[in-house]
């Protein structure tokens, strides 16, 4: 792994402070045995809060039956899951969504990953399985890649996958040929690697308890270290959406952190929102979030300024909201008990 110098972006102050958070430079091959120089700055993030107004009501389009855990969407199917449970359901008509197949695999799912008709699906100490689902109502399991640890979520850059492993380090491996996978590489950190997220080849992992760790991955098998950006709060997961911009989600907060990225080494909060809900992973498409938010339902909240988010709209779902997507026209939830069709 290649290390490089890290210079340091000037922290914006805002009205309120949730922590502080730093990047430092890496300047290791293997985080846990190697030095490490930090040069840390306060930074100040600016707290957003929901107006005093309720939001208008989210308009529930259609409800499909049946067990609903994690959800994701690509073109117009959305794939489900529920324990070891793949379902492929069409949503071309989302008045009246139909599940065209299924697929039972090895582990629960913990995470899925939709790209060119590929489904990955992260499952813990069983790893990744690799599904095509170019013939919907027959999805096909082409491989399984057994990672060394407890893997619990993934991203796909070109023809790799990068698989966080909990206590083992982030894998890299090569699927380009998606019955073959191969590992290329593992990079550790000092933590638990608990969940990714990439944005080009720059892939910042998230580490518990010691925050963001980014890497470049334009050369999969030499990954680059560029640096660690601490937080006071745990990270939970992160997001990404347009203007290269990212979302960071705090461990059992609500709330949510919108950075800029522009330059990725030197990045800088420009607000945050503080939901009323308590979730893992939130859900950006253009300019909107959504937020599970337990029992309450699901929050859509408008970012085109990430100084002041301001909700758009909610719906309280029957269920405790899972997993959520979101496309240019609908809002896509796992209910537990049901799939939820939601338009604004």
């Amino acid at each position: 792994m290649k290390s490089v110098a890290l210079g340091f972006g000037t922290a914006a102050t805002h009205q309120s402070s949730v922590g502080q958070s730093c990047w430092y430079a890496q300047v290791r091959r293997r985080p846990r045995s190697a030095s490490v120089s930090c040069v840390c700055a306060a930074l100040a993030l600016l707290a957003g809060s929901p107006t005093a107004a309720q939001p208008p009501t989210l308009e529930l389009l259609s409800t499909l039956e049946g067990p609903a855990d994690l959800v994701a969407v690509d073109g117009d199917y959305a794939y489900v899951s529920a324990a070891n449970e793949l379902r492929v359901v069409d949503l071309s008509e989302p008045t009246r969504p139909a599940v065209r197949g299924s697929l039972s695999v090895i582990g629960r799912i913990y995470f899925i990953y939709v790209v060119d008709q590929t489904v990955y699906l992260v499952c813990g100490l069983d790893g990744l399985h690799i599904v095509d689902v170019s013939n919907p109502s027959s999805p096909r399991l082409l491989s399984t890649h057994q990672t060394a640890g407890q893997a619990l979520d993934i991203t796909i850059f070109g023809s790799t996958a990068l698989i966080p492993n909990l206590m083992t380090g982030m894998e890299v491996v090569d699927v380009s040929v998606r019955s073959a996978p191969v590992l290329l590489s593992t990079e550790e950190t000092p933590g638990y690697q608990w969940a990714i997220g990439s944005h080009g080849p720059l892939v910042f992992v998230v580490d518990q308890p010691h925050g963001l760790h980014l890497y470049d991955v334009s050369n999969p098998e030499e990954p680059t270290a560029l640096g660690v950006r601490e937080s006071e709060q745990l990270v939970q997961s992160i997001a990404f959406g347009d203007n290269n911009q990212a979302y960071v989600v705090y461990a059992r907060s609500g709330l949510v952190e919108i950075l800029d990225i522009t330059d990725p080494v030197n990045s800088r909060s420009l607000g945050s929102y503080q939901s009323s809900g308590r979730f893992q992973r939130v859900a950006v498409r253009g300019t909107r979030l959504l937020t599970p938010m337990g029992r309450a339902g699901v929050e859509l909240v408008d970012v085109s300024n990430p100084s002041a988010p301001t909700p758009i709209g909610s719906y309280d779902t029957p269920g405790t909201p899972g997993g959520v997507a979101l496309t240019d026209e609908l809002i896509v939830v796992a209910d537990g008990t049901a799939l939820l069709i939601i338009r604004e």
